[in-house]
């Protein structure tokens, strides 16, 4: 038996999982009529759900914040945009939160006190955030609450107004050591915020990962539990609505999200190395630098 000497488990695990992944999106592909042209068309949207999700999973916020932009330049009706967006965040979302997930067990069960202090609350944030920011989500889908502009206007001032009181505060506050708990007024607040959110990325397929990522910062959480909040709250709220964006008359544009989808599950997956080789000020000056630009962007077109 010394042929099992070398025999991992875990890794046949692995192994296993990404054959019958691969073998299911193949099944996917191939039900799609010209199978062939769809591939040669739509394989470069790999390239950008890969990107989409590493931004999404490194600063918290959706990755509606790349999508978006990118679906109205490509001239998709905005009810298209916002389906595939959020349809591919299921994907990148859910292996960002799986990942940060992983690292956060193991923070706390083989690393020091401080760090298992740093990461105390983010259950309890989870469980404060993700059923507040699904009853917004259910109220915006549900009453069909409409946003107070169109669609690209309301995205712009949103990116810009967050992306701003982002950057000022990066800029002009000193980064300090101590790291503090949310007191049960913040966790009061946190959960009006995360209420919000849920609308606001009924409207938008972003706004909960970003609204809490930066009260998260502002309160002086440990930015890396702020981020892994954001993203889990960020992935429970987007499946939250996959009863609408994954049926056969969704306005989901399935050839982007066959390519998109994958590149997202494989940028979450490296999102959690890059956030942690990255400085505290670098990942807030990014993350703002970003939405704001995206922002503009959608204003002018």
């Amino acid at each position: 038996m010394s042929f099992l000497a070398g025999f991992q488990p875990s890794r046949f695990k692995k192994i296993s999982f990404i054959t019958l992944s691969a073998l299911l999106w193949l099944l996917w592909a191939m039900s799609f009529d010209s199978s062939f042209e769809v591939t040669s068309h739509y394989f470069y949207f790999l390239f950008l759900g890969i990107i989409g999700a590493i931004f999404a999973n490194t600063t918290g916020a959706g990755g509606g914040v790349v999508f978006i932009p990118i679906f109205n330049s490509l001239e998709l009706s905005e009810l298209q945009a916002l389906s595939t967006s959020f349809a591919i965040q299921c994907f990148g979302m859910t292996a960002g939160t799986l990942t940060w997930w992983r690292y956060y067990k193991d923070k706390v069960k083989h690393h020091s006190q401080l760090n298992a202090n740093d990461w105390s609350q983010y259950p309890i944030i989870l469980k404060c955030c993700i059923p507040a920011s699904i009853a917004g989500l259910w109220l915006c889908q549900f009453t069909d609450l409409q946003p107070p502009q169109s669609m690209p206007f309301t995205f712009g001032v949103f990116s810009i107004v967050l992306g701003v009181i982002l950057g000022i505060n990066c800029i002009y506050r000193n980064q300090r050591s101590d790291r503090r708990l949310l007191s049960k007024k913040e966790l009061y607040t946190i959960v009006f915020i995360s209420f919000l959110g849920g609308i606001i990325t009924g409207w938008l397929s972003v706004g909960v990962g970003e609204l809490v990522v930066i009260y998260l910062l502002l309160k002086r959480t440990a930015p890396i539990v702020a981020i892994a909040a954001g993203v889990t709250v960020s992935a429970a709220t987007v499946w939250a609505s996959a009863y609408i964006h994954f049926t056969p008359s969704a306005q989901t544009y399935f050839q982007i999200v066959l390519f998109a989808g994958p590149g997202a599950i494989l940028g979450g997956l490296l999102a959690r190395r890059i956030v942690t080789l990255m400085s505290v000020k670098n990942l807030k000056l990014v993350f703002s630098c970003w939405i704001i630009g995206s922002g503009i962007f959608m204003l002018l077109l």
